[in-house]
């Protein structure tokens, strides 16, 4: 039998005319958590979300990738036009297909997330591309063939730096014919690490020694154009190790330096020598004042692990990582070039707060897949793996040097795979 009660309709919710301090804290939250593709998904929801948001301009100037500049997520692999990203700090994973890949080469990427192209036809021109706005920026200069340890962008005006294999920093403005380059000292003291820190390029090197970009020939009160002919590399901090040694067997006496953005410091961690005892470990992480150009010593990193390879570091939350201890420094073996036959890596971990070391290795896994890789070991690919891109690789067969395709030292063959995606038990978001 029917029922005869009567029925209210419910009355559906208009979710676009939420108010406008709600939805304006919405976006402020995804900008927080550098969660910008959710933020450009939420503003073109509706009028009344994008209103309430962070608008572009009235005359937006969409060749400006740093408008909604990422700065948490780190370019794990790429594979043809999809990239896959992790969040740092709230252990989100992205693949993401950028079509512009299809047409250009992927040259290298910011530790935040801003990708470097190049042409691919001649003079291989470069670009820098937000992959999660679509900005691009378009340079004069060509790109430099070379192999790529790190990248950084700075603004007002956009510049993009390079460093090399070799240790060479080569950096460009938007005007410039060309990269100019920068060797290290005289005495064969090379940069080792690189990275961008509130609004500057700093790098370490072989000595321990910290220098920053900066205007040359410029007073404290003279307001001198940047552009790539005034940029020059000021020593902020002196030479650590004052052994006038800098080969590969006086750092492994001395320790190596490294330079890591970590929770809004610059950080300068120290590679304790290979044969000290556990209980003779020195302090290895300083935050780098840059002011004051000083160094103070840190007793801890709360829940954040520091992964410190030979080609780029990386700063993370633990707590957003299953298998990862907080408050530790994970020091990544061995270097991955081109040419060179894929080994797994091996780390050495030491806690900073307290006299603790432990070492890790991994098993032999092959590059193509086929077996469990865990997402640690990932991550030390990434800090170990010098990215040679499509562009280096046509320019090498022409020079006549070995095509390396079968060695598999390229990041995103050693260190990431379509098969990791089932090893590394998560779901990227589309």
């Amino acid at each position: 039998m029917p029922s005869t009660l009567p029925t209210k309709k419910r009355a559906s919710r208009d979710w676009t005319s939420l108010p406008f301090d709600i939805n304006g804290r919405v976006g402020e939250r995804l900008l927080a958590a550098d969660d910008i593709d959710y933020y450009m998904a939420f503003r073109a929801a509706s009028h009344n979300w994008r209103s309430a948001t962070k608008d572009y301009p009235e005359k937006a100037d969409y060749s400006d990738p740093t408008r909604f500049q990422p700065s948490k997520w780190a370019l794990l692999g790429q594979r043809n036009d999809l990239i896959t990203l992790v969040n740092v700090d709230t252990g989100r994973f992205l693949r993401k297909s950028i079509p512009l890949l299809r047409k250009y080469f992927l040259i290298g990427a910011t530790g935040g997330g801003l990708l470097l192209l190049g042409e691919a036809t001649e003079p291989h021109r470069a670009l820098v591309l937000n992959p999660f706005t679509g900005s691009i920026a378009h340079f004069k200069a060509p790109i430099p063939v070379v192999g790529v340890r790190a990248v950084a962008v700075t603004k007002a005006p956009l510049m993009v730096f390079v460093s090399s294999d070799n240790g060479d920093i080569m950096w460009a403005d938007q005007n410039s014919e060309r990269f100019k380059r920068y060797w290290g000292s005289d005495d064969g003291n090379r940069p080792t690490c690189m990275t961008s820190f509130a609004g500057l390029v700093y790098a370490t090197d072989q000595r321990g020694a910290v220098i920053a970009s900066a205007v040359s020939d410029a007073a404290a009160e003279e307001q001198r154009p940047r552009s790539t002919l005034t940029i020059s590399w000021d020593t902020i901090i002196p030479c650590l190790d004052t052994s006038l040694d800098t080969s590969y067997l006086a750092w492994l006496r001395t320790g190596k330096y490294n330079l890591v953005e970590s929770r809004g410091d610059l950080l300068l961690v120290t590679r304790p020598p290979y044969f000290a005892s556990t209980n003779q470990t020195p302090v290895v992480v300083h935050r780098i004042d840059t002011e004051r150009k000083m160094l103070e010593p840190v007793s801890s990193i709360g829940s954040r692990a520091i992964f410190v390879g030979p080609v780029r570091c990386l700063s993370i939350d633990a707590d957003k990582f299953r298998g990862i201890k907080g408050g530790c420094v994970y020091f990544v073996e061995s270097l991955l070039v081109r040419g060179v036959d894929y080994k797994p890596p091996t780390m050495t971990v030491f806690h900073v707060a307290y006299p603790w070391r432990h070492f890790i290795s991994f098993g032999w896994c092959p590059p193509e897949g086929g077996c469990f890789c865990p997402f640690i070991q990932v991550l030390a690919d990434y800090c170990r793996s010098v990215h040679y891109s499509e562009l280096f690789e046509m320019e090498a067969r022409e020079w006549g040097l070995d095509d390396p395709s079968s060695s598999d030292s390229e990041s995103d063959k050693s260190s990431y795979s379509e098969t990791d995606d089932e090893a590394l038990s998560f779901e990227p978001d589309e």
